[in-house]
């Protein structure tokens, strides 16, 4: 379903000053900036999840999950906290790629590289959620780039979603939405959760995604315990 571009800037520019501490002008956090990717990226780099999750990258979307409980919605946001009861359910995700024009596909992973804790990730990575949510061409408008909003109720897994659900006592995990480019029509789903199927500890999306041919063009990712 498309949107409009002005509301998912909207959406966006809430998220990003909240936890980067810049400046809320909207002229600078305008979604078609470089230096908002940069930022997103020093956030990405800052939580180590460059480095322990992904590959070092420069996003090149906006990926904002929002997870809705009862009549409130709440947006995912860099490393914002959840509780547990307020992600029981798949979250809805927008979408904006300002300077791409076609895509062969986009696909959502979710993943906990701090299983069963983050001083003994024994477990990680453990892979929570696959789905491919793109597999054509959504252009928002001449010269406005990709943007697409879905509802979490209307994706159709890959990998069923599996609610987080930090044990008691481990501390905060770090749960990460990765935004992944190329063909997803004929995807293999990992043989298991843990490890995302590799059998070795510390291994997780990233190879999966390489394995698939697949490419991280955005990340975005809260925390939870």
């Amino acid at each position: 379903m498309q949107l409009t571009i002005l509301p998912t800037i909207l959406l966006l520019t809430a998220a990003i000053p909240n936890v980067l501490a810049v400046p809320t002008d909207q002229a600078v956090l305008t979604p078609s900036k470089d230096s908002d990717f940069s930022k997103i990226k020093h956030a990405l780099q800052k939580a180590e999840i460059i480095g322990d999750v992904l590959p070092d990258f420069t996003p090149k979307c906006y990926v904002l999950p929002s997870y809705s409980h009862g009549k409130k919605t709440k947006a995912v946001a860099l490393g914002n906290k959840f509780k547990k009861s307020k992600t029981k359910k798949k979250p809805s995700l927008t979408v904006y790629c300002p300077n791409m024009k076609t895509t062969t596909g986009l696909t959502i992973a979710l993943t906990d590289p701090d299983a069963p804790s983050r001083k003994n990730p024994k477990w990680g990575e453990m892979c929570h959620w696959i789905a491919p949510v793109s597999e054509a061409v959504s252009v928002a408008g001449e010269g406005e780039g990709v943007e697409f909003e879905v509802m979490g109720d209307s994706v159709d897994d890959l990998k069923k979603y599996k609610a987080p659900g930090p044990p008691e006592g481990t501390g905060y995990h770090r749960y990460v939405f990765v935004l992944l480019e190329g063909d997803n029509t004929n995807l293999t789903v990992p043989s298991d959760r843990q490890h995302w199927g590799t059998g070795k500890k510390g291994h997780g999306v990233r190879d999966w995604a390489e394995g698939q041919g697949l490419e991280v063009i955005g990340a975005n990712y809260f925390i939870e315990k």
